[in-house]
């Protein structure tokens, strides 16, 4: 009995064998036919007088016809036929292969090389017909969704993952504007997005845009633009993944981490809670003692009172970072000066400089451009940073307690906050572990800290990185982009 294998290799066999034969029966239909069919034609139009020029225009007709069927050798046994057949009807004398016209010998080569011309022209165009044929049936296979717009927007290719994605079928997709199918939400401005497209031929960034029933879906998208050969945009090339169930597992590991970043929070934000409290009751007391006077210091009581308002901001702003890490609420991405939240933060922990004996070097450059961003995160940033240099000098009695304090501007434009410490740095063995989640080298930490201040700082744009002085200490530098015109007049 026949084993499967050698069932399996015959099969194949009889393919490979049935192939050459299939293709002999295609060539000799073609001739059969195609040779019938110009026998006719040049018969009729020999019966209508209708001369050489139109024979010759009907026969490279049916040639350029046959050529479709994409067999180069039977569609040039054909030209050659029909050169017979126009000779033998319409060439002097009539009903031979002779021909006595110099005329007509031009004619009939004329016809022969255009009639080759054509047929490969055609089968040319034919193939590349089935190459894109078969290209769109490879994107059809991806789950992306891939998308190609015109320059006004109008859909004019639309793949099967964007009707997996969306919803929307290929007729009901194509000639509409993508926008309005969509209803896209852009992280910036849609003027700027496609200004950065024309100037660099490449955009990528996090979409929402909502499917054919309702809902929404968050997409990583990538768009590329088409020029001509005279490099004028043509058309957009987009490509866009579904993240939405990624982005949903990234919030509620979010959520879960500022959930646990309260219980670390809370000691820190009684101690800031206090400070600000104790100085608006001690100005307050000292307004009071202006006041109850023969003679009240009205102008004292009144630099008391000031004082108070801008401690009780201060409050205000430590509910809102508690208000914030409980809830999620979503960072108010505005243009702001570091340099006047570099200023609130030392404000904020000047009894925490006494009490550490710790002093404080400023180094803040006026001229540093505006960034965008949000003012509470940002300044609890800058907190940890400096609350952790502190920490750092604590056990430490063989030298000064310094910690510098830098704002600058890069060589690359980008705005710098340093702080450093001069404690006994970090050790090198972990210096690259110290931004994984949980990893803490303090016995009472948690080791979320500094992981949720380089997450805040990334979702700004930004990059923090943590280095060993040469000398002794620690530093740590957190960089951010400068706001653009634009992002700056919001």
């Amino acid at each position: 009995m026949p084993s499967k294998a050698g069932k399996t290799i015959g099969l194949m066999g009889s393919d490979f064998a049935s192939e050459p034969v299939g293709r002999f029966h295609l060539a000799a239909t073609i001739l059969a036919g195609g040779g019938l069919g110009l026998a006719v034609s040049t018969w009729l139009c020999f019966t209508l007088n209708a001369g050489l020029a139109i024979g010759s225009l009907v026969c490279l007709t049916e040639i350029m016809l046959l050529s479709l069927l994409d067999s180069f050798v039977s569609s040039a046994i054909l030209s050659l036929l029909a050169v017979g057949l126009l000779d033998f009807f319409f060439t002097l004398p009539l009903f031979t292969l002779q021909i006595d016209a110099v005329q007509d010998v031009f004619t009939l080569a004329t016809f022969v090389t255009a009639s080759f011309v054509v047929t490969s022209l055609v089968r040319r165009a034919h193939r590349l017909i089935e190459v894109h044929r078969e290209q769109a049936q490879l994107l059809d296979l991806t789950h992306d969704s891939v998308v190609v717009r015109n320059m006004a927007d109008v859909i004019t290719y639309w793949n099967k993952g964007a009707e997996r994605i969306y919803g929307w079928k290929r007729e009901e997709a194509l000639g509409k504007v993508a926008y309005s199918l969509l209803e896209t939400r852009f992280p910036l401005p849609l003027t700027d997005i496609q200004k950065s497209l024309l100037a660099t031929g490449y955009w990528e960034g996090e979409l929402i845009s909502s499917r054919k029933d309702g809902s929404q879906v968050a997409l990583g998208t990538r768009w590329a633009l088409l020029r001509d050969d005279k490099s004028q945009p043509i058309a957009m090339l987009e490509t866009s993944t579904d993240i939405t169930e990624t982005r949903a597992r990234e919030e509620a590991l979010q959520r879960v981490s500022r959930l646990t970043t309260m219980a670390e929070f809370g000691a820190s934000f009684a101690h800031e809670l206090a400070q600000p409290l104790s100085a608006a009751a001690t100005n307050a007391s000292a307004c009071m003692q202006w006041l109850d006077r023969d003679t009240p210091n009205v102008e004292k009581a009144l630099a008391g009172l000031r004082r108070v308002i801008c401690e009780t901001e201060r409050l205000t702003e430590l509910f809102q970072r508690v208000r914030m890490l409980s809830k999620g609420t979503a960072p108010q991405m505005k243009p702001l000066e570091v340099g006047g939240g570099v200023g609130d933060v030392i404000a904020l922990l000047q009894r925490d400089l006494l009490n550490h004996r710790v002093t404080l070097i400023r180094k803040l450059s006026p001229d540093v451009p505006v960034v965008l961003g949000d003012r509470i995160q940002l300044a609890q940033v800058i907190t940890n940073l400096v609350v952790n240099g502190i920490q750092s000098m604590e056990n430490m009695d063989d030298g000064p307690r310094e910690l510098s304090i830098e704002l600058f501007s890069s060589r690359d434009a980008r705005v710098v906050v340093a702080v450093q410490d001069s404690g006994n740095g970090i050790d090198p063995g972990v210096i690259d572990r110290i931004f994984e989640p949980f990893y803490t080298t303090k016995p009472e930490g948690m080791g979320i800290g500094l992981a949720i201040c380089r997450s805040i700082v990334h979702a700004h744009g930004g990059q923090l990185c943590a280095m060993n002085c040469t000398a002794r200490g620690a530093r740590f530098e957190m960089s951010l982009p400068a706001a653009t015109a634009t992002e700056s007049q919001k």
